[in-house]
Formats: C-alpha cells, sequence, structure tokens
C-alpha cells in the first residue's frame, strides 16, 4: 500500500511502465477535433491554428454561443488549406472573419483591435459554459517549439482558464519536486494530496507543487507564487541565481504530450514545466490555499512502485515524476524493459496537424 492508495488489481497494473507512459497519449482522438483557426497574417501564412475542440462539442454548444446582441461567436467553415484538401471544416471567430472581410491590402494589421475583441468573444463563450473568477490564459499559435508566451507579439487573445481546454488551447503547468537527501543520495519525495474539491482528479496525488501558468507571470514568478500558496515554501529558499545549489530550474526541457479527459474531451497538447528543490529532512510542506489536502515524504522505493503498478498519482504526474527520477539518476529500470532514452521520447511529443 502507497500512501493509503492500493496497487491496481486491473490490467493497467500488466503494462510496461513504457506502455503506460504510452497510454498518456490521446493523439488518436484527433480525427474528432476540429482546428481553431484566427486570422494573422505572418510572411509565411494568413492564419494560425491555435487550439481544436471536439466536433460533437462545437455543434452542440459553441456554435450556440451568442454576443448579447444576438450574433453567433464561432462559425463552421470549409478549409482552404491546400495541404489537406478542402474537405476538413475549421472552428472560426466571426469578429475574425468579418475584420479579415472588410481589410483593405493597403490596411496594416490591427493586432491590439482584434486581440481585445477575441478576448470579449471568448468571455461571451465563458458566460454560456461557465463561471467567471479564474485565471485566464494566452491564446498563441501552436507551434513545433517550445511555449512561445514570452513573446507579447504571438499572444492573438486572453481566454478563461475553466474553457481553455474545450478550445485545445496549449495547457501549460508548473510543477516543483521537493526532494530531501541523506549523504547526498535523494531519500524521498514530498508529494501533495489535490482537495477533494478539485473539479479533476480530486484526492489524486501530485508533485509537491503544481499549478497553472497564467498570462501575466513568468514561469520562475508562478512557480514562487505557488509553492507559498500551496505548500509553504519559503521564497527564499527558491533563490534563483548560481549560489543556490538546492534549487534548479529545468524549464529549458519540458515534457510535451497530448492530453484528453476520460470521455475524449478537451484534447490538447500539455506542456509540464519542473522546478527541483532540496529541502531540509526537518521540513515538512503546509497546505496554505486548500488547494492540497496533505502532504506525504515518499520514498523512491515507494515511488518506482507507484509509477510501475500505483493508481495513486494523477495519470500525468507519472511522467513529470518519471523525469524527476530519470533527472537525477534514481529512476531503475528493468533490465530488458525500460529505455530511459525512450522513455524521455515518449514524454516529448508534437503537437497534433488538424489544418
Amino acid at each position: 500500500m502507497i500512501g493509503n492508495c492500493m496497487m491496481s488489481s486491473s490490467s493497467s497494473s500488466h503494462q510496461t511502465l513504457l506502455q503506460r507512459i504510452q497510454a498518456l497519449d490521446k493523439s488518436h482522438l484527433a480525427p474528432s477535433y476540429a482546428a481553431l483557426v484566427l486570422f494573422h497574417p505572418t510572411p509565411s501564412s494568413r492564419y494560425a491554428v491555435v487550439g481544436h475542440a471536439q466536433k460533437s462539442f462545437i455543434n452542440s454548444t459553441l456554435l450556440q454561443v451568442k454576443s448579447e446582441n444576438g450574433q453567433p461567436i464561432f462559425v463552421m467553415e470549409e478549409s482552404s488549406n491546400k495541404l489537406i484538401g478542402t474537405g476538413n471544416e475549421i472552428l472560426r471567430l466571426v469578429v475574425d472573419i468579418e475584420y479579415e472581410r472588410n481589410k483593405s491590402d493597403s490596411d496594416m494589421y490591427n493586432h491590439d483591435k482584434l486581440f481585445h475583441q477575441r478576448t470579449k468573444a471568448f468571455e461571451y463563450a465563458t458566460q454560456h459554459l461557465l463561471q467567471n473568477g479564474a485565471d485566464t490564459y494566452p491564446v498563441y499559435p501552436l507551434l513545433d517549439s517550445t511555449d512561445p508566451t514570452n513573446d507579447d507579439k504571438a499572444i492573438l487573445a486572453h481566454v478563461n482558464r475553466s474553457i481553455a481546454a474545450y478550445l485545445g488551447n496549449n495547457s501549460v503547468g508548473v510543477h516543483l519536486n521537493c526532494y530531501v537527501t541523506l549523504n547526498n543520495e535523494i531519500i524521498g519525495v514530498w508529494l501533495g494530496k489535490r482537495a477533494p474539491t478539485k473539479s479533476h482528479h480530486p484526492n489524486y496525488w501530485d508533485t509537491t507543487v503544481a499549478g497553472g501558468q497564467p498570462h501575466n507571470l513568468t514561469l520562475y514568478e508562478n512557480i514562487v507564487k505557488e509553492a507559498h500558496e500551496e505548500a509553504g515554501v519559503p521564497a527564499e529558499w527558491l533563490r534563483n541565481d548560481a549560489s543556490n545549489n538546492a534549487f534548479s530550474d529545468n524549464t529549458h526541457d519540458p515534457l510535451t504530450m497530448l492530453t484528453a479527459k476520460e470521455d475524449g474531451s478537451c484534447l490538447k497538447r500539455s506542456f509540464y514545466y519542473s522546478f527541483d528543490l532540496e529541502v531540509p529532512d526537518t521540513w515538512q510542506p503546509t497546505a496554505v490555499d486548500g488547494e492540497v489536502s496533505e502532504f506525504k515524504l515518499y520514498s523512491t522505493e515507494e515511488l518506482h512502485d507507484e509509477l510501475r503498478f500505483g493508481e495513486c498519482l494523477r495519470p500525468a504526474m507519472r511522467a513529470v515524476l518519471l523525469d524527476f527520477m530519470i533527472r537525477h539518476g534514481i529512476f531503475r529500470e528493468n533490465k530488458g524493459e525500460d529505455d530511459c532514452s525512450e522513455l524521455s521520447r515518449v514524454m516529448r511529443t508534437d503537437r497534433i496537424s488538424l489544418w
């Protein structure tokens, strides 16, 4: 028994670790999705794919969203992308179509005007679907490289965090792994149990600190904030300079996976950015904001068992913690079954291409 969780007796317990990690990838769902395309003229293209939505959700919900004047917010159009032909439909914003229709060839592309119009359009979608109040996430072109949110010019709109996943916008998360050493060897990692009030995966175990990435903070600023709010980690421990050997920033090499909910909705490319912190063996994290119900120090042996056979972790955290163990040289391969280079590769996938 690990952290009050039993090992799985289902078929998943007979999978290899590689198969468990591969099962996190949901790219096979792509045919049931349509690309969300915005007008964004660049030297190489007039448009940018910023997300994708499930076709059934588009028809049942998104096409029903109206502005305060009763005008539709979204429409479906036949694709004009010659690379995939004209048979595929794409999802577009009405404000984009109207702007493009009324724009003359001599007019400059008014990024700011469209930015505010799109953000307002996404607010109508939020009001139709959910409640206001959550953080806002950036909407930007889906690229094959890592997250481009540091370039403000690439951000085409803001969208409420609660509906970003339904639109297939990239999901960006930050993670802090607090670990304990003995004689310079890692002997345990603190995990946090998600509160029962969480909207998804309540009561599953996360890294010590886990949070979404809002548009108005850098990755580092966000992990400092989240670490204090979720676990009471002192900000000075996260000082990001050469003299602080206990803290390491690994955001240059994020995990990138195509994830979705169990029902097949909310397919998106998820980025997982990790920071590591060696903490004193006398310290214990403290739940501050109610996002975490409890913390436990897991031994490396328990983590190995959980990664291979357990069902306690939020599924994506299998990859985040496996990457931590590989990075620190504490992952123990099963001879003839595990290959660290292959495991690392399947945790870093390209985006889906729907248009």
